[in-house]
């Protein structure tokens, strides 16, 4: 919300895939540049969440919530419904950390760039791996340089 991304491919392509916003209390105001009818745009919310200010600028799907956040089983459902069968995940840490609990990643992309700041937040919060002894190991696929940052491209081993 704070970034009000539009969630557009940047490069040439045939067809913009699916934006999808997870929004489990439809806080989405209805002139988010992402509701800009520029690709198909989801927008999944809880069942007691008030989307009404969404009805007609989006595709809203009504999901259960889980313990944090949405049920993203259920949020794999309605996409595979409409025919897509792969994503690339970008959101907050409970976001991520919902699918990874779920083990529902196979292949993570981070960037680690040279500079500190402070006090941050978990690449996780609110999942299921707490612990040493829980932790989910990964094999280092490939490393490489974008411009001053480094990326990494992992796979967990399960």
């Amino acid at each position: 919300m704070k970034d009000d991304p539009d969630l557009k491919v940047a490069v040439p392509v045939d067809e913009q895939p699916w934006r999808v916003i997870v929004d489990s209390n439809a806080r989405t105001p209805a002139d988010a540049r992402v509701l800009d009818h520029a690709a198909p745009t989801m927008i999944a919310v809880a069942d007691d969440a008030d989307a009404s200010h969404l009805d007609g600028v989006a595709t809203v799907v009504r999901l259960p919530r889980a313990k944090v956040g949405l049920d993203v089983g259920a949020l794999l459902h309605e996409l595979h419904q409409r025919g897509v069968r792969g994503m690339f995940l970008e959101g907050g840490p409970t976001l991520a950390a919902s699918f990874v609990s779920a083990g529902l990643v196979d292949r993570i992309v981070a960037y680690i760039a040279p500079a500190l700041l402070g006090r941050g937040r978990s690449g996780l919060e609110g999942g299921t791996i707490e612990t040493i002894g829980e932790i989910l190991r990964c094999e280092l696929v490939d490393v490489a340089r974008s411009g001053p940052d480094v990326r990494l491209i992992a796979r967990p081993q399960r």
